[in-house]
């Protein structure tokens, strides 16, 4: 695995990265990797971001995100180790968690300027949140698809 498209964050004090990534650029899909300090693992992870039927335009008031709800919320379709290749420098573990196509066309659909998070949910009920901008993740995904040049 590798990454093709990466974006870099922090949850408390634990490193966490979300992109595509891959084998190849053509088989890259949304992946979030974070390596939790300490012993607790969370269970589920769900990328949290403006539901376009709800909210057709933007959200770019306050801190970006709209109100709960006009939120769209995919959680991953599952979890592992992760690979080396996919920590961030200096990790030595952590967890890869895997997204469907459907999470990578709902991000591509968002305004550049707009965030999303990633929310790693714990047995306590406990929240770890991570935040990123969708930059030009569309973008990315499409230069991806192109294969090498």
């Amino acid at each position: 695995d590798g990454w093709g498209l990466l974006q870099e964050g922090v949850t408390g004090a634990s490193p966490a990265r979300v992109g595509l990534a891959g084998r190849t650029p053509q088989d890259a899909r949304p992946t979030a990797v974070v390596s939790f300090v300490g012993k607790p693992r969370p269970y589920a992870a769900r990328l949290v971001m403006r539901d376009a039927a709800r909210s057709p335009r933007p959200w770019l008031a306050g801190d970006g995100l709209p109100p709960p709800s006009a939120r769209r919320a995919v959680f991953a379709a599952g979890f592992d180790a992760a690979p080396r290749e996919l920590l961030a420098p200096g990790a030595r573990a952590g967890e890869v968690w895997r997204f469907s196509e459907g999470a990578a066309e709902a991000l591509a659909g968002l305004d550049p300027r707009e965030p999303f998070l990633i929310e790693f949910l714990f047995r306590d009920d406990s929240v770890a949140t991570a935040r990123f901008e969708a930059g030009d993740f569309a973008a990315g995904r499409a230069f991806l698809a192109m294969g090498p040049v």
